[in-house]
């Protein structure tokens, strides 16, 4: 391996060439190994995993596992002329696609002939598809030779979402899911190849970048080659960070101590001294999500509780909300930068805590005697001390009321009422009519008002509607896309405020037409009556000229309503 030119990328130079070498797959390699060394090999296979797992790199083991001239207990022996074919790229017999770029019909019809061709220099045919989730019709082609393949032919399929493919494609394959490496698995495979290449690392910085691969064997190996080809020293953490782009643990801690502590200046100036040295946004987002994610694992009890765990898991998860909430490819005014300075704002602490929970309000209707007002007239205080007196949610009124406990407005009352003026009773109404009296004019309005928004407000008639049709068509054909609907319909009934509108069964396609504009017909018959009204589109035999206003037509629209009643459905016609 070290006799290969450096300038060749690591991913390449140290890719899998045996079942042995791949990492972190142990079930399917073992599954693999087993069907190839029992000779039960499937004619198709469908690879799904996360991108740079080794779903190709297997795909490439198997072609030469099916055709090594010197199999050893189901491992290739990647020395064999068949082996060294198939790894430097010159077999014939092993073709490898792209179906991002060639997914068509006719892409699939060209590579039958290939299929069915007996092979020239190997024993079996291999055809190894990438990416076959973006193949949509061309599967059409493909399902029949895929239930009866010739017997020399194989096919791999290698996706990362197997979502995309056909059920009945899914039926015809042997499926081998593919995981994501964990951290060791990755460091373990980049020390080989540190080794391998004589270069020295740090454990912190191999540990680094396989925590930035996030389970992806390929994306660590382009790293540490982007890496390496700085200069020829130890490789370093601080030397991770500096060529990708990354921000300091320290600097990511004071950042979310901010964060979690609700202190937006500290924070602030942290992202302007990382945009002054020009670090990623992007990327420090990432990595503050992870740092707060170990954090929160720590409070919880996993490890001890230091540092920016010692701030407790309430704190950390409602910050952690907050960073997972942005939109890091947000294209608007601030961007990302916005975005973080906006999450340092904590909320208010009645509101982070919780809102209070308020007392009910009293009821005053039973604790307050209504109020005389200009809507209640003055009558109505002669009728209350007459023969059969209303009760009144009060106390009982004093026998011997003082002279003087009347105030001077109590005058009116009796203009009002003058002949029982001698009785106790009005001089108590006085009395407690005068603080009613000093209240503010909100306290007095308010009694008032609740009678009268309980009351309902009387609806449109199908006469009256009938009257202004032609304003309101005039209000409505304003609208171009509306103008053929409300010369097509007609009203035919009105319930409250609810206006039905047909429309000619020959013409019933404009009802569901109608029923999607329904608010552009609401707001303009509402204009022209005065009054809020809602539509309701229906199916009937109604004709486009105007109803004449006779018996036959009352009784017309009466019988409609009769029969149909609510039904929003296409009717049939009245006898």
């Amino acid at each position: 391996m070290s006799s290969t030119p450096q300038h060749v990328a690591i991913y390449r130079r140290w890719r899998a060439q045996t079942f042995d070498q791949i990492v972190g797959q142990g079930a399917v390699v073992e599954t693999i190994r087993n069907g190839v060394r029992s000779g039960r090999t499937s004619h198709a296979y469908l690879f799904v995993g996360p991108r740079g797992t080794g779903k190709t790199s297997m795909a490439r083991i198997l072609a030469k596992a099916l055709n090594c001239t010197n199999l050893r207990d189901g491992e290739p022996c990647d020395a064999c002329p068949s082996c060294e074919s198939i790894r430097e790229g010159r077999a014939l017999d092993v073709q490898e696609f792209d179906a991002a770029s060639n997914n068509t019909v006719g892409d699939m019809r060209d590579l039958l002939p290939r299929v069915f061709t007996a092979p020239s220099d190997l024993r079996r045919k291999v055809f190894i598809i990438d990416e076959v989730q973006r193949i949509t019709q061309g599967w059409d082609v493909l399902l029949k030779t895929l239930e009866e393949p010739p017997d020399h032919a194989v096919f791999v399929f290698c996706t990362t979402d197997s979502s995309g493919i056909r059920p009945a494609v899914l039926s015809r394959v042997q499926r081998f899911d593919f995981r994501r490496l964990t951290v060791p698995e990755i460091a373990g495979k980049l020390s080989t190849i540190l080794d391998g290449d004589g270069r020295k690392a740090d454990s912190d910085a191999i540990d680094l970048i396989a925590r930035l691969a996030a389970g992806g064997m390929r994306d660590a190996e382009s790293m540490l080659d982007q890496l390496l080809a700085t200069d020829a020293g130890a490789l370093t953490a601080d030397k991770v960070r500096e060529v990708l782009g990354l921000v300091d643990e320290e600097t990511i801690d004071a950042f979310l101590a901010a964060l979690v502590s609700g202190d937006p200046i500290a924070g602030i100036e942290i992202l302007d001294r990382l945009e002054e040295v020009g670090r990623d946004l992007r990327a420090f987002t990432e990595q503050a999500i992870e740092r707060l994610r170990a954090a929160l694992v720590v409070s919880l009890g996993r490890g001890a509780g230091e540092g920016l765990a010692a701030a407790g898991p309430a704190h950390l998860a409602a910050a952690a909300r907050r960073l997972a909430a942005l939109d890091p490819v947000h294209p608007g005014p601030g961007g990302l930068r916005l975005q973080l300075e906006l999450a340092l704002f904590a909320l208010p602490q009645p509101v982070a805590q919780g809102l209070p929970s308020f007392p009910a309000a009293p009821d005053r209707r039973a604790s307050v005697p209504a109020p005389p007002t200009s809507q209640s007239p003055p009558p109505a205080l002669a009728q209350t001390s007459g023969p059969e007196p209303k009760p009144r949610p009060q106390p009982q009124p004093a026998r011997s009321p003082a002279p003087d406990s009347v105030p001077s407005p109590a005058g009116e009352a009796p203009s009002a009422a003058p002949a029982p003026a001698v009785r106790p009773l009005p001089a108590a109404e006085a009395a407690t009519a005068a603080p009613a009296r000093e209240v503010s004019p909100a306290r007095e309005v308010a009694p008032v008002s609740a009678p009268a928004a309980a009351r309902p407000r009387p609806g449109p008639t199908l006469q009256l509607l009938l009257e202004r049709w032609a304003e309101i068509v005039e209000v409505v054909s304003k609208s171009p896309p509306t103008k053929p609907l409300i010369l097509a319909c007609r009203p035919v009934a009105v319930d409250g405020s609810v206006v039905t509108l047909g429309f000619p069964e020959a013409q019933s396609f404009f009802k569901d037409v109608a029923e999607r504009r329904r608010a552009i017909l609401e707001d303009g018959v509402g204009r022209v009556l005065g009054m809020s009204v809602s539509v309701r589109c229906v199916a009937a035999n109604v004709e486009v000229s105007p109803l004449p206003e006779d018996g036959d037509s009352t009784r017309l629209l009466t019988e409609f309503r009769r029969i149909y009643g609510d039904d929003v459905v296409d009717v049939q016609n009245v006898d």
